[in-house]
């Protein structure tokens, strides 16, 4: 047995902060003494070791309550090895990043893959997210109904396309009356969605939203009874809706999680997150919100009891958030990351591999009908990103005040090639104040990640989306025709197996094109202008989409 002794614990039940003692066996959490019985039990257990924590804060470990673990680019078992130091040791992921290239077998990979980490699957309720793009599989109400009660799955993640729900569309009704039928979990995904239209869709049984905009929105989503999660994550950060604490009373509700998070922001990860809560929320509140918030709801029992799980975060001081280690199910963190270092063995199935399957491309490709020839004089549509966000805006520009625009890097061409099954689809756009030179291509691109290309020199344009295929997917910078950088993901076309490489890799990537963009982080950003279920204005390979519906490039 292992006790801790002399701990501040933060219990999570009572938002308190107690003196006391805890004693562990194995992965098991033997006693919490809150009276100082700690000799006594000493001197009756043989093979104790005792720690003196001298007053460190003793919490429970941390939940991500919603994660794509593919935006890491990493496969689960690489990607624990990062966010365990964190204190990080569940994660509920919606695969549908994998699943909509490679289905079924995709989501069972994620499910299996980690070692230490417990993955828990909320099933994708939404492959294809819309018929407005070509994705790589499909995910049926038949298939949630084979995966729902596998172990570790706990209902249907987050319903994106949720006009289909307030229209009551047969085929995502069938996957939320399976979820229902097995008394399972509905994740809700309904960015700025308010009054009646909001109330329809809570009443086909959501219970969840990760996507609100302003305080008013989260505010009405939490009174209407939705689980909220505020995210903070690479390309969507919104930890500033905790804001609106100051109004309401009671926090039960409210969960901090990431949703998309890039290796590069691995580190630190969900101590960040904290670290920024507490700037609107009280430590122990904020802890509160990864821990038993989501336990909660999720169905996990979490906590420092007797009987839970021994995973602990030792930290030096709660202001912080100093962490002075971890134990992870018993174990000390380095003695668990020495041994999924030397597990080395992977066992990615050959669907997930060799998935860029269009014909190589030529400058031509990358042309637009009425600007670059056959000329129009006619007002265009153009995507403006904004930082910080997935939502997305849209301005028009005569076709003379475009070319000029173009020749000045101030607008860029955007394209989306279709990957899975080599239909030729290529979504052609412009898009604003993105890209300052030379050219990005990614095969990584929400939500069916068709392969996403932006740039204004079509022989770049072209080399940047041969040379993707060529290395079966992943990232890559071309200027001046030359490849300036590229990273290989070659399972999926979205994640790599070696995390190590993938960090040093992608740091070096982001060096090289420190210029090129004002967007912090330009690949992930990018991956967000394809998904058309986010307003206002989006690309897939089937062209321009504004809410929800394919329109022309000309106004």
């Amino acid at each position: 047995m292992i006790v801790l002794k002399n701990a501040r614990i933060v219990d999570v039940y009572t938002g308190e902060v107690i003196e006391g003692n805890v004693g562990f066996e194995k992965d098991k959490i033997s006693f919490v003494d809150l009276n100082n019985e700690i000799d006594k039990i000493v001197e009756k257990t043989k093979d104790v070791r005792v720690i003196d924590l001298k007053g460190k804060y003793l919490s429970p470990t941390f939940i991500d309550g919603h994660i794509h673990i593919e935006s890491s680019h990493l496969i689960p078992s690489e990607f624990e090895k990062f966010v365990l130091r964190s204190g990080v040791t569940k994660v509920v992921i919606d695969p549908h990043e994998i699943a909509n290239v490679s289905g079924k077998e995709g989501i069972l990979f994620m499910l299996n893959d980690a070692k230490i980490l417990d993955v828990y699957v909320m099933l994708p309720s939404c492959v294809p997210a819309t018929n407005l793009e070509t994705s790589g599989a499909e995910i049926t109400a038949k298939d949630i109904e084979e995966l729902i009660l596998l172990d570790n799955v706990l209902g249907l993640g987050e319903v994106m396309n949720y006009p289909a729900v307030i229209n009551e569309e047969e085929e995502v009704l069938k996957k939320i009356k399976v979820a229902k039928r097995y008394n399972k979990l509905i994740d809700g995904h309904c960015p700025k969605l308010r009054g009646l239209d909001l109330n329809k869709y809570i009443s086909h049984g959501i219970m969840s939203d990760h996507e609100c905009v302003d305080e008013d929105e989260a505010l009405e989503k939490l009174r209407l009874g939705l689980k909220l999660m505020i995210r903070e994550g690479t390309a969507s950060k919104n930890i500033y809706l905790l804001n609106m604490t100051k109004k309401i009373k009671d926090f039960r509700n409210i969960m901090l999680v990431s949703d998309d998070v890039c290796v590069r922001d691995l580190d630190g990860y969900m101590l960040n997150i904290l670290r920024k809560a507490s700037k609107y929320v009280s430590p122990i509140e904020a802890i509160q919100m990864v821990t038993i918030n989501p336990a909660n709801y999720f169905g996990f029992d979490v906590g420092i009891k007797a009987g839970n799980e021994a995973s602990f975060v030792i930290f030096e001081d709660l202001n912080n958030f100093k962490v002075y280690d971890i134990i992870v199910k018993g174990r000390f963190l380095k003695d668990v990351l020495n041994e999924l270092n030397k597990n080395k063995k992977r066992n990615i199935p050959e669907k997930l591999m060799n998935t860029l399957k269009y014909t190589y491309k030529n400058e031509n490709d990358f042309l637009i009908k009425g600007i670059d020839y056959k000329e129009r004089e006619r007002f265009v549509r153009v995507i403006k990103p904004l930082k910080d966000s997935l939502i997305t805006e849209e301005l028009t520009f005569s076709t003379e005040e475009i070319k000029i625009l173009l020749n000045e890097n101030v607008v860029n061409k955007i394209f989306v090639i279709e990957r899975h099954k080599n239909t030729g689809n290529i979504g052609k756009g412009l898009i604003y104040n993105f890209l300052e030179e030379g050219v990005l291509a990614s095969s990584y691109a929400h939500d069916s990640h068709n392969v996403i290309a932006i740039g204004n020199n079509e022989k770049d344009l072209a080399l940047a989306v041969n040379k993707l295929k060529d290395i079966g997917g992943g990232f890559i910078a071309v200027k001046d025709g030359e490849v300036v950088e590229c990273l290989p993901l070659p399972v999926g076309g979205i994640m790599g197996d070696d995390g190590k490489y993938i960090f040093e890799k992608i740091n070096a990537l982001y060096r090289k094109i420190e210029n090129w963009s004002s967007f912090e982080n330009p690949f992930l950003s990018m991956s967000f202008f394809s998904l058309p279920v986010i307003p206002e204005l989006k690309i897939t390979d089937k062209g321009l989409v504004k809410d929800m519906q394919l329109v022309d490039l000309f106004v």
